[in-house]
């Protein structure tokens, strides 16, 4: 079996709590298969994401000490008024969420009646931020879809009729999702040009189509040009095993690169970065990481803001850690996090634009819960976020620092600060 088709069958085994729809129930199953592989010593890496967006990086003021202590309790301002978020087509429910940056939004909606179709989706898209909505494209089989740059998508497709032997595909979209093509491929890079995004895949000019089982060797990192489509391999990669991820887990800031993955010999989580668009690779070992889940570590949750700071949170077996990284310190471990109740689920975590860090976790429920620590303090407290519905996904950051998620209300919300958030449609 393929990693990939595993990996989703993996995903849809077990069924999730009742407000857990398509983009969290291929992560649920994708973190589970990558804790067994790292056990076992695997160094399969499904995809790798990682938005190279220098200009606009640059035009966001870095990271600052953020709010005092006294501004901890201190309740969010109203959020500002705006205009009204468009009517999305069709009757379909919002399945997975993704955003180039705040202007443009995709979604990929359900096309059977009432309720969850496990693959096959119409994907939906805005330019102007949710105030318009219109159909891209016929409706194809995903896995998961991620958006890189502005019209510029990229999507596991999966093989039409669900089921058969061919397998799943890596495709991208130049026009937002109309159509959608295979990426040629390219000769050796030495870093990631300006303008492009680094995947890690199988090479398909020596075994097309393939994808990488458990237990062999890790992919190559690639960069992946939006303007061409083609895939070029980087000429330095990371001395990590790498399991499939996303751009939740990973980031860019300051001009930095994050990858996480898992030391190679033990599986103790860990996370390379690069300041230099991936020439060269540095890579810190968490040795001090809670215990392990018996079927191996849990990827480590990275998250990053505009600056040079950034966050990695490790779940182990009955403890959480949280360690912050500074040019000056390194990783940090942080105190504090223990005020945040423990649960072995799906973390997540997200940094404000003032610098805050945010974790949120999947309670029993089925909802996400989220804890704040202000500024560089820290204490985590219950946060204190507005506009939201009772119940809402796991939230994602655009390449300009936008932050965005999917409630369970079928909406999907956004925010400039992290904390005041709209919505992006209505019904």
């Amino acid at each position: 079996m393929t990693g990939l088709r595993e990996l989703f069958e993996e995903a849809t085994q077990a069924p999730p709590p009742s407000r857990l729809l398509a983009d969290e129930v291929y992560t649920a199953g994708r973190r589970r298969l990558g804790r067994r592989r790292a056990a076992l010593g695997g160094g399969t890496l499904a995809v790798l994401v990682i938005a190279m967006t220098t200009a606009v990086v640059a035009s966001v003021p870095e990271t600052g000490p953020g709010p005092s202590p006294d501004e901890r309790a201190a309740p969010a301002a109203p959020a500002a008024p705006r205009t009204s978020p468009g009517v999305l087509p069709g009757s379909g429910r919002i399945q997975m969420i993704q955003a180039a940056d705040a202007g443009h939004v995709y979604l990929a909606l359900s096309t059977c009646a009432g309720g969850l179709c496990k693959t096959r989706m119409q994907v939906v898209g805005s330019e102007d931020g949710g105030r318009t909505w219109t159909e891209r494209g016929a409706p194809i089989h995903l896995g998961f879809l991620m958006a890189l740059a502005p019209d510029v998508l990229l999507g596991l497709v999966l093989p039409e009729p669900p089921g058969s032997a061919t397998p799943p595909s890596l495709m991208t979209s130049r026009d937002g999702g109309r159509s959608w093509q295979a990426p040629e491929t390219g000769p050796a890079v030495p870093a990631l040009p300006s303008g492009s995004v680094a995947v890690c895949w199988p090479d398909p000019d020596v075994d097309p189509g393939r994808v990488v089982p458990a237990g062999t060797d890790p992919c190559t990192l690639r960069a992946l040009d939006p303007e061409s489509g083609r895939i070029s391999p980087l000429a330095s990669q990371p001395a990590l095993n790498m399991v499939e991820t996303d751009r939740q887990s990973i980031g860019m800031s300051a001009g930095r690169l994050w990858v996480p993955g898992f030391e190679r010999g033990t599986g103790r989580s860990a996370v390379a970065t690069s300041a230099d668009g991936g020439r060269t690779w540095t890579e810190h070992v968490f040795v001090d990481e809670p215990t392990c889940p018996p079927d191996g570590c849990l990827l480590p949750q990275v998250a990053v803001g505009p600056g040079p700071v950034g966050y990695a949170v490790l779940s182990g077996a009955e403890a959480r850690a949280v360690y912050r990284y500074t040019p000056e310190q390194g990783w940090q471990r942080r105190t504090g996090v223990q005020q945040v109740p423990y649960a072995l689920s799906d973390t997540g975590s997200y940094v404000t634009p003032d610098g805050s860090h945010v974790i949120y976790q999947l309670a029993e429920n089925g909802n996400y819960q989220f804890w704040a620590s202000r500024g560089a303090g820290a204490d985590y407290r219950p946060g204190n976020l507005t506009g939201l519905p009772e119940h809402s996904g796991r939230v994602f950051r655009a390449s300009d620092g936008w932050l965005y998620l999917r409630g369970a209300d079928d909406i999907g919300y956004g925010s400039t600060d992290g904390w005041r958030w709209m919505p992006l449609n209505r019904r």
